[in-house]
């Protein structure tokens, strides 16, 4: 297969202006031009998922397509994937050690979007989200089973490279950063770290390297952790009675940016210390955070940290 680039943004793609409609009409077509070429994927958020590996991300293209006639469209997805399948090195063997090596980083992805025996011991971080190894290339992104990282280079820790990776990432990845509180309430403030690099959730998996990045500490009572896209992370250290206070804004907004934000991750707000991550807030029957209301079998360990 060819390149799955990971592009980046333009100033029109932010809300991908198409109907629900459009959308599924966007899936089919790509899809189907997709499939022509043999390649099988299926959609999650705003990306068609390659079963044996990738992604093909749509934000570039619907905003395209939402400047044209459906009539159209089946012309510019051709062209597009005809684009997206230009001859490139995105198979493993034709990739240099080195590159492979100083490539590899721990990504979050929905446990629901990898293909069953994927990596069997991947890490289920949470319910929802698993820890995978991931090599991020730059204009492209791949993410081979575990099984091809063994067969490539079978004597890699791969898990361990791809996290000190992530480490070092973390450390210099260009971050905006914002720190909002309810105006009644300034104690019940959050920050916000938000970067155009697909890893940017991913770093809460190395938390101490973020929370330098807003100098701020574990304070030993754990961090409130939200990643509700794969460009962003939100963070509340566990500092007193505030802290509790900040988890219905969190929940609030971290279920509002889920349901619309380009490559969704969860919506819940999370308690983690020492890389274990408990859930602190539920999700409703539509899959949003729910309004202010705390996990129906909250664990004493958060209880007690958070003061409940």
């Amino acid at each position: 297969m060819g390149n799955l680039r990971r592009r980046g943004r333009s100033a029109g793609d932010a809300d991908l202006p198409l109907s629900p409609l459009q959308v599924r009409r966007l899936h089919q077509l790509v899809e189907a031009t997709l499939a022509r070429a043999g390649i099988v994927v299926r959609p999650v958020g705003d990306e068609l998922v390659v079963e044996g590996g990738g992604v093909y991300p749509l934000r570039d293209l619907a905003a395209e397509c939402a400047t044209e006639p459906t009539a159209r469209w089946p012309g510019l997805v051709e062209r597009h994937v005809e684009d997206v399948l230009a001859p490139g090195p995105s198979s493993l063997a034709e990739l240099p050690d080195h590159t492979l090596l100083s490539a590899a980083a721990l990504r979050l992805v929905p446990t629901d979007s990898l293909p069953e025996g994927w990596d069997p011991d991947a890490p289920r971080v949470t319910e929802d989200l698993t820890s995978v190894v991931t090599l991020d290339l730059g204009d492209e992104a791949l993410t081979p089973s575990a099984a091809a990282l063994a067969e490539r280079a079978p004597h890699v820790p791969w898990r361990e490279q791809a996290r000190d990776n992530l480490r070092a990432r973390a450390r210099g990845m260009d971050l905006s950063h914002d720190r909002v509180a309810p105006v009644d309430d300034p104690e019940a403030g959050f920050d916000l770290l938000v970067g155009e690099s697909g890893l940017v959730a991913s770093t809460s998996l190395v938390l101490d390297e973020v929370l330098e990045r807003v100098e701020e500490e574990d304070r030993g009572r754990g961090v409130l952790v939200g990643v509700p896209y794969r460009h962003q992370v939100v963070l509340r250290v566990v500092d007193g009675p505030g802290a509790a206070r900040s988890i219905g804004p969190m929940a609030d907004y971290l279920g509002a940016t889920h349901a619309a934000a380009p490559g969704p991750l969860s919506p819940l707000v999370h308690w983690v210390r020492h890389d274990d991550w408990l859930p602190v807030t539920r999700a409703g029957d539509d899959g949003a955070a729910a309004e202010h209301r705390l996990a129906e079998a909250l664990d004493p360990e958060v209880a007690q940290a958070l003061d409940i």
